[in-house]
């Protein structure tokens, strides 16, 4: 292929979207500056000096949309390089006449990036960036384009609802409805791993994408945020006439939403959180802008991040996800088994369901692990499952007892464990008592109302009352549902 014809083409376009005079001047420099070809399944942009290289990273996205266009190719990467002088068959004029093929977008612009070489195709993000530039800002967004690191198939519609997390899931429908609006930002999640944090973040995105094109949003972990770090940084010894650390910081504050799981493992490193410091700074201060997080823990947990920090990340919306109930479960469950096309008995369903309570990942590992029997011998049997469930299930069951529950109970409000087992009514020990039969019921769902009855010298029907008093507490007192969800949390670690 004649790349050289493809360069000069899209140079052209790229100067027929601009408005700027001065833009169009530096554009059209490029076009004897740089050259262009396909290499390692990369469009691969060389330029014969560091200056012209530091001019083009801030319009090399624009002209890559451009050369993907005309190539027809929407697989291949993007790599902006230093190298010798460019070849003399580019020191042609650039025409305004050239082939009017080149597709790029109607708004134009130029963007910004970052210098080091980076995957773009269905395993990774591609980027989607606002553009700017001194003379103004335009935004420019590929609505034909998706992150492949961002699930499709992880959305608002296929997530299973807790009743304890109707705020959080409220909130996240209407962070996707309306990005980058004061109220909601940031929005930070928190939750202990395996819980759905991730599909939250996924729903929030896909929703985005779908009733909001363009808007541009990006969607990392804390571990792909550090590598790339370290990736751009060694990139200095080779480039010493640029700041990479700011064309670092370009590639993600270009966006108009950044979203970031894991961020608790931002610990690791020092440098890189500094880093990451400036940017989320420039998303929460900015107007128009929507910054999203995800971690294990609350913010004023987070280890080593700045006090003023994680402050801010306090004064948007923070929800926490709560660790689901036994019928959300069972439904959790049972929309596995249909994602994963696995045919298991009611009875198998309701033991899984029952007895693997630490978290969502386990409940698919159990289904995958058992539809793997069935598949190899043809059926499968409730002995089996428990057979086969057998350590998974130990592990997932070393919770509490109930005289655990009653002793933490007992600690959390001051109420002796005799006076829970009395008759007595005295208003915080019908609280402390009521709150320990709930959590007997959340945490040991083998427990029957009667048994959990026998341990506090109550009948069945007084169980379910206290049981139906808690939980419409937690819907309507905010305190004590924090208190609740710290008990529950703090005794399934036990």
């Amino acid at each position: 292929m004649n790349y050289m014809q493809v360069w000069l083409d899209s140079v052209a376009a790229v100067v027929r979207s601009m408005d700027n005079e001065k833009d169009k001047a530096i554009v059209q420099l490029f076009a004897t500056q740089v050259q262009m070809d396909v290499q390692d399944n990369k469009i691969r942009f060389l330029c014969n000096s560091p200056v012209v290289y530091s001019l083009f990273l801030k319009f090399s996205t624009t002209f890559y949309d451009a050369a993907k266009s005309l190539l027809g190719r929407e697989d291949l990467g993007l790599s902006v390089e230093v190298g010798a002088s460019v070849s003399p068959s580019f020191s042609q004029p650039v025409s305004q006449n050239v082939s009017q093929t080149a597709a790029v977008h109607n708004d134009g612009g130029s963007s910004q990036n970052s210098a080091y070489d980076f995957k773009l195709n269905r395993e990774t993000a591609v980027p989607q960036v606002q553009a700017q530039s001194t003379y103004g800002t335009k935004n420019f967004h590929n609505k034909n384009t998706r992150s492949g690191n961002i699930n499709p198939n992880k959305t608002f519609e296929n997530y299973v609802t807790d009743p304890e997390n109707k705020l959080l899931y409220a909130t996240a429908v209407a962070v996707a409805a309306n990005p980058g609006t004061s109220n909601y930002n940031p929005f930070y999640i928190y939750g202990a791993s395996g819980l759905g944090k991730t599909h939250l973040l996924f729903a929030i995105a896909n929703r985005i994408r779908e009733t909001h094109p363009e808007v541009s949003l990006i969607y990392t972990r804390a571990e792909e945020f550090i590598r790339h770090y370290v990736e751009s940084m060694a990139r200095i010894k080779k480039n010493p006439y640029d700041d990479e650390r700011m064309h670092f910081q370009d590639l993600y504050t270009s966006y108009d939403v950044f979203i970031v799981d894991d961020i608790q493992n931002f610990i690791k490193a020092d440098k890189t959180r500094d880093t990451f410091f400036d940017i989320i700074a420039d998303f929460i201060d900015q107007p128009n802008r929507q910054l999203i997080l995800a971690s294990d823990v609350p913010p004023g947990n987070l280890k080593n991040f700045n006090p003023r920090l994680t402050s801010r990340f306090g004064s948007g919306v923070c929800c926490e996800v709560v660790p689901p109930s036994p019928e959300t479960r069972a439904a959790i469950t049972l929309k596995k088994c249909k994602e994963l096309n696995a045919d298991l008995p009611d009875d198998i369903i309701q033991y899984i369901a029952l007895h693997i309570r630490s978290n969502v990942r386990e409940i698919e590992g159990a289904i995958k692990t058992l539809n793997t029997h069935k598949q190899a011998f043809g059926t499968i049997t409730t002995e089996d499952a428990v057979k086969i469930l057998g350590n998974l299930v130990n592990a997932s069951n070393q919770i509490c007892t109930i005289d655990m529950i009653k002793e933490r109970v007992s600690k959390e409000f001051g109420v002796p464990v005799p006076s829970m087992e009395s008759a007595e009514k005295k208003k915080m020990v019908s609280i402390a008592r009521a709150t320990a039969m709930c959590l007997g019921r959340d945490l040991i769902p083998a427990l029957s109302l009667s048994d959990i009855g026998r341990n506090f010298n109550k009948d069945h029907s007084s169980v379910h009352e206290a049981i139906k008093r808690t939980r419409t507490r937690i819907e309507e007192d905010p305190e004590y549902a924090s208190r609740y969800r710290h008990l529950l949390l703090s005794l399934k670690k036990e």
